[in-house]
């Protein structure tokens, strides 16, 4: 997606930046997206359905410490399908983000490229102009 080079040779080129596919980068945030909906989406709901079925372990027991292992791994299975809306949510965004950075990039060249053929189309102009200029008091060309 992203590769990071140096321009030229020489003191006076030597330039650092780096080039960006637009492309690579909309491919990472289909493929990013596709494996949220598809696998981490799926399986969330899928593990939801399996659990939400089954009767808790230890909940009918005496023992107290049983009761406390069962209510413990209880909350720990609760506080990870909350992080898994989390990391689902974070998926997405960075999703969105990388979707929005390819058409920002996009959306600069198509801009630069539009500064450049208007330099041009000036450049042009006032030469043209500066071709058929004439010296006012000779009448000769400029």
């Amino acid at each position: 997606m992203f590769d990071a080079h140096r321009g030229g040779e020489g003191a006076m080129s030597d330039q650092r930046g780096f080039a960006v596919d637009p492309q690579a980068v909309r491919a990472f945030a289909a493929d990013l997206r596709h494996d949220l909906d598809v696998h981490l989406s799926s399986e969330k709901i899928q593990t939801l359905h399996i659990f939400s079925g089954a009767q808790m372990f230890g909940a009918t027991t005496r023992s107290p410490v049983v009761r406390q292992a069962a209510a413990d791994y209880y909350a720990r299975l609760l506080e990870l399908y909350d992080l898994l809306d989390v990391l689902l949510h974070n998926g997405a965004v960075m999703a969105q983000a990388a979707q929005d950075i390819a058409d920002a990039y996009a959306d600069a060249d198509v801009m630069s490229q539009e500064q450049v053929d208007g330099a041009f189309g000036s450049a042009k102009r006032l030469s043209a102009a500066d071709a058929q200029a004439v010296d006012p008091k000779t009448g000769r060309p400029v």
